[in-house]
């Protein structure tokens, strides 16, 4: 089942046997979203959401599909459970209304109760004991006699006696990165249930929650077609249609671009970047000209490109330099640097790029600059960077576009920070990869690999 919530909650809500979870979290949080992501995944063809906090006709504005449901969810307005009747004099008890709800409805497969607080304050005519007592009961019987999921939503961080006795606590924050706003949900308990992770980001983008799982490698064992994403007559693609909407359209032409990355996992999100670059590029018939990462070299990148495009457009369009000593097994498409000398091996590669027809697509892994021309010497990083200076403005008059990729503190950012046109910076969050823009500023997004049996797609999700 592909669910918006994580495996381990998906497991233990499944179960049918009944589950008792509480949600905890600040307003704003999301909390009501996963209730009606879980109504909706788990709901069954019965189901009843208590609210006192939300209005019915704003449920239906924010949630539409809940009208496609209307005979699967029962929503009540616990705001009026409170009003005497004929029928019963004085207020009713919540606690003989919600099971005399419950007894309407059948055998509820899931029971939503939003918020514990918001109800009990509305309840002025009963305790809060006896309140806190029905809630109890409910955990310990009705859940596991009407094998229901019961989910409860709580604004109260602090421990409760409640804590104790449910069978699951979900806990919803926001937290800042660099200054940007993102959402975590952390797994602080789930009885019976094995935790893999216990925390994951998540986004409510279109009003649905979605949790992010752990960065997903390219599978390259298989060829999978990869979509074009057309240039423009002003900009290259990424290859990835939010990162081009980002940009206005894609890289511009004549733009200098770096994509900062961190640990290893990042690492694997630049290097997914550069490969739909890479495809995108060829199957629309534009040069790529690379200089690799450190640790990769022509073969690792056909092994990761290869799949996606047609070999002879592969030999065709895109070369790579490996910066080495030795020349034997040079092949077709691989021109080789003996990293003796900056002021020798850059012309031979920028000379290389004037000659094809533009626009061309340079990639460059700066760490194996750095460590192949000793960068960190006195003088050297000054030298490089003036030769990156003149090669910049000789982008910008032919319209090419470069792409650095550079580990995080590498010798060149400061220096390179001051020519680019874009900044990308791409980072971890919960074993997902994180991407987002310093110049131009932009909101984090989530970096994944969407695969198919038959395709391949890179996608960009805001956190909302």
């Amino acid at each position: 089942m592909n669910t918006g919530i994580p495996p381990e909650l998906e497991n233990a809500l499944s179960s049918g046997e009944g589950y008792s979870l509480l949600i905890k979290g600040e307003p704003g949080t999301g909390k009501t979203m996963l209730a009606f992501e879980i109504l909706d995944e788990f709901g069954g063809e019965n189901a009843i959401y208590l609210s006192s906090r939300v209005s019915l006709p704003a449920l239906y504005h924010q949630f539409p599909w809940l009208e496609e449901r209307a005979g699967f969810v029962s929503l009540v307005d616990a705001t009026n459970l409170y009003i005497s009747s004929k029928a019963f004099p004085g207020p009713r008890p919540f606690s003989d209304i919600l099971h005399l709800k419950m007894v309407q409805v059948g055998k509820p497969a899931t029971l939503v109760i939003d918020s514990w607080e918001a109800i009990a304050s509305e309840a002025k005519e009963e305790k809060i004991e006896v309140l806190e007592a029905a809630i109890t009961d409910l955990v310990r019987n009705y859940a596991a006699q009407y094998k229901m999921n019961l989910i409860l939503i709580s604004e109260r961080l602090e421990t409760g006696p409640l804590d104790y006795i449910v069978d699951g606590i979900i806990e919803l924050s926001r937290i800042s990165i660099d200054y940007r706003r993102a959402r975590e949900m952390v797994l602080k308990k789930l009885r019976g249930v094995r935790i893999d992770q216990h925390k994951y980001g998540f986004t409510l983008d279109g009003g649905r929650f979605r949790f992010f799982g752990p960065f997903e490698r390219r599978k390259i064992e298989k060829p999978r077609k990869v979509e074009i994403v057309p240039n423009t007559a002003t900009n290259i693609s990424t290859g990835c249609v939010e990162l081009d909407r980002i940009l206005g359209g894609g890289l511009p032409k004549g733009s200098t671009n770096i994509v900062e990355y961190g640990d290893d996992l990042s690492l694997l999100g630049y290097q997914s970047i550069v490969a739909h670059m890479i495809i995108d590029s060829i199957q629309q018939g534009n040069y790529c000209v690379k200089i690799p990462s450190s640790g990769w070299d022509e073969r690792r990148l056909r092994r990761g490109v290869l799949p996606f495009v047609k070999e002879e457009d592969y030999a065709k369009y895109l070369t790579v330099f490996e910066v080495r000593k030795e020349k034997k097994e040079v092949r077709e498409n691989v021109k080789v640097l003996e990293g003796k000398s900056m002021e020798e091996d850059f012309p031979i590669f920028t000379d290389f790029i004037s000659g094809l027809e533009p626009p061309v697509m340079a990639i460059i892994g700066t760490d194996l600059l750095e460590y192949q021309y000793r960068l960190k010497m006195p003088g050297n990083l000054e030298r490089m960077a003036e030769l990156f200076s003149y090669w910049v403005m000789e982008l910008r008059e032919v319209g090419n576009v470069a792409i650095f990729g550079m580990p995080t503190g590498g010798a060149l950012g400061e220096e390179l920070g001051h020519m680019v046109t874009n900044r990308f910076k791409v980072t971890v969050l919960d074993r997902s990869v994180i991407l987002y823009c310093n110049r131009p500023d932009t909101k984090l997004h989530c970096l994944e690999n969407i695969i198919t049996e038959e395709a391949l797609k890179l996608k960009l999700t805001p956190f909302v």
